[in-house]
């Protein structure tokens, strides 16, 4: 099968739901938040052929995409462990985040932007008398570094390394299949650069 505007992907598992504590296998229920144990990447079986995509995109690579494949097996499977995923270079419609090449190199498709994943913390809260009193959630800033060059980066001025201020709820959090946390957002959530 060839398709024309979507790429089909391979996902064995569509969630993560297995703990291994002490040699035994644990499942988890993952209906009360998906969000994270959804598996959001696949091995690429066939490209969209009316996609301008970069060259080195190839069958084989690992393609991330957008959580709905997994909360919405039944709309975008067809069958055999495949689905279809959705591209565009620049509308949010296009799931299709970034590739991974089986030499570990990563290509960003179209505009998204993909930053390193800040993470929320606890802090412990003090008396002035040194009272333990709690600990309080601290959010991130809205802030993080550019990972990957992209379209997106390219429009924006920036560069790989560069810290950049984003919307708040910007964002979306993606793990990849070496359990690297990232960011994806689109240009126009980025408001600075600093300098």
């Amino acid at each position: 099968m060839k398709p024309l505007f979507d790429f089909i992907v391979h996902v064995p598992k569509l969630f993560s739901d297995t703990i291994n504590l002490n040699g035994v296998e644990l499942i988890k229920d993952t209906r009360f938040d998906d969000f994270k144990g959804r598996v959001s990447y696949g091995t690429i079986v066939a490209l969209p052929a009316k996609a301008d995509l970069p060259e080195k995109v190839k069958v084989g690579d690992t393609l991330l995409f957008h959580h709905h494949v997994n909360q919405q097996p039944e709309k975008f499977g067809i069958g055999a462990d495949h689905y279809l995923v959705s591209w565009s270079p620049t509308e949010l419609t296009g799931q299709a985040y970034l590739a991974i090449h089986e030499d570990d190199s990563v290509t960003v498709l179209g505009d998204w932007v993909i930053l390193e994943a800040t993470e929320d913390k606890e802090v412990e809260e003090t008396s002035a008398g040194g009272l333990f009193l709690g600990k309080v959630h601290v959010e991130a800033k809205n802030e993080s570094r550019v990972l990957y060059p992209s379209a997106g980066t390219e429009e924006l001025g920036l560069e790989v390394g560069d810290m950049v201020m984003y919307s708040k709820n910007a964002d979306y959090r993606i793990t990849m299949p070496s359990g690297k946390q990232v960011f994806r957002m689109k240009p126009n959530y980025i408001y600075a650069a600093y300098v």
